[in-house]
């Protein structure tokens, strides 16, 4: 989770240079002036960049050359390029004795202006981020396993591959998280949360999870271009169960006038499960053009779809999402980021013949705008959401804080509509430094939470699970609370932290996806606990010793009693050149038995059952060769038998996993 490292390539120099927006007049002055330096006529000049840039320097060249012969600043005067110069060697003895900025075509790129919060991550603000470079070191296929590790968060999953997969903290079912991808927001689709397994990873950059007790926050950046050459990674896999990976990317900065992004990714294994075949697979697909207008704006059509598919006789054969969205943002001004944009959500479903009632697809539009200010270290994000013939109606709240030195402050409101009925939730953010190695801290939640209690429908729509209060349309609202104090030290390579809990919900609803469709919600509790978390250097350089320890006075559904971390970590960078890198883990994940929602079968009724008491013994190592990842695994070490998340649904007796993972550029 630490900060990307640096990219390595053999034979490659590397120049850094300030960043700067570079219009389409600003880049036709550069390449002129660069050319009559040269000595080369200036209708000859073909700059590397958006069409129309070239363009105009034919069209303009008997001028623009004079005026670079005649009235061009000195050299030191000119704006420096965009970003990263990267040269390869071999156009080195070409260019000897050539300025350096005539090899900066390169680094011509562009990237849409985006909106975000400006919280730091850490233990203490409850926040974890991931960059492409941790998320392939995680081995994680999907978003439940990449937040295995997260202290007091558990996967609540119906299987292997293929069937559905949620996740859950502090006992929190329907409605108990958000995603958002590049500004839009992931609407649930089949429930009262978005089915993990249908999220899918290739062409992401970029994850944070915020941890927030009432609510967590899952943000998902796909690729920004940090360099002007075409960017690919390959990834493929095989393990045990006859489990095998692909995920292929590839992304180009400068095509069909702009830049363009694609992916493909695709998981599949025969699973286990009682003596019988359990197959299962994932599938996804990913596209994106953008037309840029220099850094300061641009346009974005994003089209992605995931699709699954699983022999489980309780859960729908075949299922998938897709996702398009049209997105526009600009850069008004100095630190005053908007973005607007209008997508579709769209599930297809083929439902099981035991279903009570029949869960079939549908659709839902998404309008939404995004404003965002930033001044020093202050800063305030609005945004506005509405949806068609959906629930929520209208979703629309603020942000803002500050962070520096002494620590900061976060704040957040937002309210959501549903059909008539609001749903208002608030919450504030503390961090104090006293001295450099303390840090105190304290969060505070509060307010009312709307969610979906089934799938959206384009047909007939299904009689309501429940009656809330007269809310139509299968919604559930509940009233939560929660507070987290706590400190945590960090001097010598130790950090040790801590925090008590309170939590509170009114009721308790089941996620509403396959995983317990039907189930009854139950009344919530008020519940006390504690949480620890822990980094310990080793006498071996790179290795530590980290785990984390939850403890709650009462165990409720989604909520066990105590809930551990433990491992060996092992990072390392080694030679001079940085050419390669190792990554090591060995540790164990557990919890107490966990009350769980029972989804309607056919043999009878939903209810609350346990399910036993789960732990994990997991290794992995990565090794990095200059661009090269050779990835190695096992999961369920031991082979417990009864591991799962849902009475009946085992998950896999073990399983160990080779993958080779290859970054590729031009």
């Amino acid at each position: 989770m630490g900060a990307e490292p640096h990219r390595v390539i053999p034979a490659v120099s590397w120049h850094h240079a300030p960043r700067t927006d570079l219009g389409d007049g600003a880049r036709l002055g550069h390449c002129v002036k660069r050319a009559a330096r040269r000595g080369v006529s200036a209708v000859s000049v073909a700059c590397r960049g958006p069409g129309r840039a070239a363009a105009r320097v034919t069209l303009w060249g008997g001028l623009a050359g004079l005026f670079a012969v005649v009235g061009a600043p000195p050299l030191g005067a000119q704006n420096p390029v965009d970003s990263l110069q990267v040269v390869d060697s071999t156009l080195l003895a070409d260019t000897a004795g050539v300025p350096s900025d005539s090899l900066a075509a390169d680094s011509v790129f562009y990237n849409l202006p985006i909106v975000q919060a400006r919280v730091p991550g850490g233990y203490h603000t409850g926040v974890w981020t991931w960059d492409r470079h941790s998320i392939m070191a995680s081995g994680a296929n999907t978003l439940a396993e990449l937040f295995e590790e997260i202290p007091g968060l558990i996967p609540l999953m119906g299987g292997d591959y293929g069937t559905p997969a949620a996740m859950s903290a502090f006992g929190r079912g329907s409605g108990a998280y958000r995603i958002v991808r590049d500004g839009f927001e992931l609407y649930p689709v089949d429930g009262g949360v978005v089915d993990l397994q249908h999220v899918g990873l290739s062409g992401v950059q970029r994850i944070r999870l915020d941890r927030s007790m009432n609510q967590m926050v899952v943000e998902i950046w796909t690729h920004r271009f940090d360099d002007g050459r075409p960017f690919s990674v390959i990834e493929a896999g095989t393990g045990d169960l006859d489990t095998n990976v692909l995920r292929g990317v590839y992304t180009d900065p400068t095509a069909l006038g702009g830049s363009i992004g694609v992916g493909l990714e695709r998981l599949d294994t025969r699973g286990s499960g009682q003596g019988r075949e359990e197959g299962g697979n994932r599938t996804g697909t990913w596209a994106r053009y953008q037309y840029h207008f220099g850094d300061r704006a641009g346009l974005s059509l994003d089209a992605r779809r995931v699709g699954s598919q699983t022999r489980v006789e309780q859960y729908a054969p075949e299922v998938s999402r897709t996702d398009v969205v049209l997105q526009g943002s600009i850069r008004l001004g100095e630190g005053v980021t908007l973005q607007g944009m209008t997508g579709r959500s769209s599930l297809a479903r083929e439902p099981t013949l035991s279903e009570e009632y029949t869960r079939i697809g549908g659709s839902r539009r998404q309008h939404g705008l995004r404003l965002g200010l930033e001044r020093g270290s202050l800063w305030l994000n609005g945004e506005f959401r509405s949806y068609e013939a959906g629930l929520p109606t209208r979703q629309y709240g603020a942000s803002g804080g500050s962070s520096a030195a002494w620590g900061g402050v976060a704040a957040r409101v937002s309210r959501s509509s549903w059909l008539g009925e609001g749903a208002m939730d608030t919450g504030l953010r503390l961090w104090l430094t006293p001295l450099s190695f303390v840090t105190l801290f304290g969060a505070y939640e509060t307010g009312d939470y709307g969610a979906r209690a089934g799938p959206i429908e384009d047909e007939v729509p299904r009689p309501p699970l429940i009656d809330d209060g007269g809310v139509a349309g299968s919604a559930i609202i509940t009233e939560r609370e929660s507070l987290r104090v706590g400190g945590m030290l960090s001097r010598w390579g130790v950090s040790i932290g801590g925090a008590a809990l309170y939590t509170y919900a009114d009721e308790v609803s089941p996620l509403g996806l396959e995983l317990d469709a039907g189930a009854p919600s139950t009344q919530g509790v008020h519940r006390n606990g504690f949480e620890a978390t822990a980094v310990l250097p080793m006498p071996l350089d790179g290795l530590t010793l980290e785990g984390s320890y939850q403890w709650w006075d009462e165990a409720g559904v989604y909520q066990p009693g105590q809930i551990y971390r433990g491992s060996f970590e092992f990072h390392r960078v080694f030679k001079e050149s940085g050419n390669l890198e190792v990554w090591g883990s060995l540790g164990v994940r557990g919890h107490d038995p966990m009350l769980t929602f029972a989804p309607t079968t056919a043999e009878g009724g939903a209810g609350i059952v346990p399910v036993p008491f789960y732990q994990s013994w997991h290794a992995h190592l990565q090794v990095r060769v200059v661009t090269v990842r050779l990835w190695i695994g096992m999961d369920n070490m031991t082979f417990r038998r009864n591991l799962r998340s849902y009475p009946g649904r085992p998950l896999p007796v073990g399983r160990s996993f080779f993958a080779l993972r290859w970054d590729l550029w031009n």
